[in-house]
């Protein structure tokens, strides 16, 4: 009885605290691979990119309908860009063009190096839609006709991986892993911005210069870039550096809160929102705070994340291109419009609460079935220093086995005389101990390294097991209080819980279902 109230309390508090919140919700729909890299909403045409298929949709209520798919092997998709009349797909060996909405493709950018065929990234102009620029494995190239002619314009960036790129009105931006660079008319070559001290001095508030004159070749990789008027933002491993002067400037940015290594960048259009997308996760930057906080509801582990994009100019939704599937940002079910009956839904929860176990139980179960208990690694010191109590025991036995023969020679005759044959035998036995292993050994050293593996490995396995318990009870919650009326949306739900269900199963021996069929 103390563990439903219990459980009770917890979800009054989630529903105090997550009113108005927003959630990661699952619209993978009927994509086979999950592994989603890129994604182009043109008018009313909605393209999603994954490893190796491009799929279309008027809506994203509907159908996932394949477009262009690449023959089985080593080519990936990396990017997409373009305009309603153009289409744009990067690949790791060329660069393909749709200009019938998606119903043919044609390669229109292929060399006979393969580090320049291999396309990284691609852009398009909002202010020329004809105005396409491509970033390689080495160099960058411009088309000023929607792809038909292509102008090398790498310079001084020939030989540089073209990680991330961007463009505006006054100059184009690209991040390389020699820095980031910047080319501000026609004529002019590539500059290197520096931002070397914006980087490494976390807590150091000075201005850098406008351009670096250092060794090109040991430079800070800027691995995506986001504009916003005048002001850049630059990511480069797990350091944001901001300008907002174009580039003349540079301060380090806030990163209380931020974890795993930079991926991409979003700035809002329409508000001061700034999104980062990390090899851990989506987080959101608090202003008024300075500081980063984890977008992680709705989800049940922590993400790779490909890429972010607003769904539009008024940008209702943030979508998150994922290594798991396809997720889109949306507003909590708790609205103020929406009428909760709290009472009537506890008593529900009371009911489905009883014959669950609590998250402890599970927390035990997931560590005795992965074994990676703290216990193990204390049972590991202590053989460990029993061992020193145990001799090391030796034996040792020979036999020996002699005859003698003489062999004796005259002038009339030879003969030899045998003696009697002897037999030895011998055994040995030794016993000793090795005393200071009882304080110190080779083997503690061991098994430091494995506590440190175990304890990284027993995290991760909570990890997962804590947003899958908890995402499981707060669906469990809204199906019981707000039910939704469309019938897709609740078979969404249920499936949903039932993959948390199967995840937490995994996690624990199927402790989760062996102990509700017994309740």
């Amino acid at each position: 009885m103390r563990k439903v109230l219990g459980l009770a309390i917890v979800f009054i508090s989630i529903l105090g605290t997550t009113y108005g919140q927003e959630i990661w919700v699952s619209k993978d729909g009927s994509i086979r691979n999950i592994d989603t890299r890129a994604m182009l909403i043109s008018g009313e045409d909605v393209y999603l990119a994954t490893k190796n298929e491009i799929y279309k949709a008027n809506d994203t209520r509907e159908k996932w309908l394949t477009v262009f798919s690449l023959p089985s092997g080593e080519n990936e998709i990396s990017s997409l860009a373009g305009s309603p009349g153009n289409i744009f797909a990067g690949t790791r060996r060329g660069l393909y063009r749709s200009q019938d909405h998606g119903k043919s493709w044609r390669d229109i950018f292929r060399t006979i190096l393969p580090g320049k065929n291999n396309i990284l990234c691609v852009d398009v102009s909002r202010h020329n839609p004809l105005r396409v620029l491509a970033g390689t494995e080495r160099g960058l190239f411009l088309s000023e006709d929607a792809g038909e002619h292509w102008n090398d314009i790498s310079g001084v960036l020939k030989n540089r991986r073209i990680a991330a790129i961007a463009l505006n009105k006054t100059a184009l931006y690209a991040g390389t892993d020699g820095g980031l660079y910047i080319k501000r008319n026609e004529v002019s070559d590539w500059d290197r911005i520096y931002v070397r001290s914006a980087v490494t001095e976390k807590n150091d508030d000075k201005e850098t210069n406008d351009f670096a004159e250092v060794d090109h070749d040991n430079g800070i990789e800027a691995g995506c870039i986001a504009l916003k008027d005048a002001r850049i933002y630059v990511g480069s491993g797990k350091r944001i550096m901001l300008s907002d002067d174009e580039g003349k400037t540079w301060n380090a940015f806030p990163c209380d809160g931020l974890s795993g290594t930079l991926i991409y960048i979003v700035t809002s259009a329409k508000s001061d929102k700034l999104y980062a997308a990390t090899t851990k996760g989506i987080f959101e930057f608090a202003n008024e705070k300075a500081q980063w906080f984890e977008l992680y509801k709705g989800t049940s582990r922590v993400w790779n994340v490909n890429k972010l994009i607003f769904d539009g100019p008024d940008e209702k939704y943030l979508w998150a291109l994922t290594d798991k599937g396809l997720y889109r940002l949306e507003n909590g079910r708790y609205g103020g419009d929406n009428y909760v009956d709290i009472e009537m839904g506890l008593k529900s929860f009371k009911i489905m609460a009883g014959s669950e176990p609590s998250y402890r139980e599970l927390q035990q179960a997931a560590l005795k079935f992965n074994e990676v208990g703290p216990e193990k690694i204390r049972r590991w010191r202590n053989e460990s220093r029993a061992k020193a109590l145990f001799p090391k025991v030796s034996i040792g036995m020979d036999n020996n086995r002699s005859s003698n023969t003489e062999i004796y020679t005259s002038a009339t005759r030879d003969y030899a005389a045998v003696g009697p044959e002897d037999f030895a035998s011998g055994f040995d036995m030794s016993v000793s101990w090795d005393i200071g292993g009882l304080i110190w050994s080779d083997d503690q050293t061991n098994i430091d390294v494995r506590s440190r593996l175990n304890t990284q490995l027993r995290n991760d396995i909570l990890d997962d097991l804590r947003r899958a318990y908890y995402e499981r009870k707060r669906l469990q919650f809204e199906l019981m209080t707000n039910p939704p009326q469309d019938t897709k949306a609740r078979f969404d739900k249920e499936m949903r819980i039932q993959e948390l269900a199967q995840a937490i199963d995994d996690l624990t021996g199927n402790y989760l279902s062996d102990h509700m069929r017994k309740h």
